[in-house]
């Protein structure tokens, strides 16, 4: 079972600048995922006209991109930080943290799904805002004979849609975490 450090980095500008592998190395890091072409998270729309004229956008992130043959991660500016095959990759582990622990919060957005890439050179700690990035993942490490561990046993859960499995999630999470090293507070 993996046990990343809990501290998380907020800022997607830090998390893409040059050093971003070793940091998601050594801590969980969010990243977006594009997978197939699919973005988590759905990138919000442009409010600037002219941005949307040209095709640009104000908001840049980090991202993950999942390829039929290699994982590529992008810099916010669109630098290419790295690249590794599928063939490297060993294992995937999908779970989620508790983000926000404040009772009154909406449950949907108290949790960051946690994506966790297990290869010969090392470990990455991933993080997302959007949920229903793991089952995409999931789906996808399945088509390409990738193995993967739901310790949390949260693809079930999620096949009903993040909306209805925010709450049981939100009640049951002490029970999920308790033997598995996720953080039972928030992060």
């Amino acid at each position: 079972m993996f046990k990343p450090m809990a501290s998380i980095f907020t800022n997607h500008q830090i998390a893409g600048h040059y050093r971003a592998i070793d940091r998601a190395k050594k801590c969980i890091v969010p990243f977006h995922f594009e997978i197939q072409g699919q973005e988590y998270p759905e990138p919000a729309k442009e409010t600037n006209w002219l941005r949307r004229l040209s095709g640009t956008h104000s908001e840049k992130h980090a991202v993950v991109e999942l390829t039929p043959s290699k994982v590529v991660l992008w810099s916010p500016e669109q630098r290419n930080l790295g690249e590794m095959q599928l063939s490297e990759i060993k294992l995937i582990q999908i779970g989620a943290i508790r983000w926000h622990a404040s009772a009154g919060i909406d449950p949907r957005h108290a949790f960051r799904a946690t994506i966790f890439v297990v290869t010969d050179a090392g470990n990455y700690y991933f993080a997302n805002s959007d949920m229903d990035v793991l089952p995409a993942i999931f789906k996808f490490a399945h088509t390409h004979n990738i193995p993967v561990e739901d310790p949390l046993h949260l693809i079930p859960l999620l096949k009903v849609g993040w909306h209805v499995a925010a709450k049981t999630l939100h009640e049951t999470y002490h029970q999920l975490v308790e033997h598995t090293g996720y953080p039972d507070s928030k992060v």
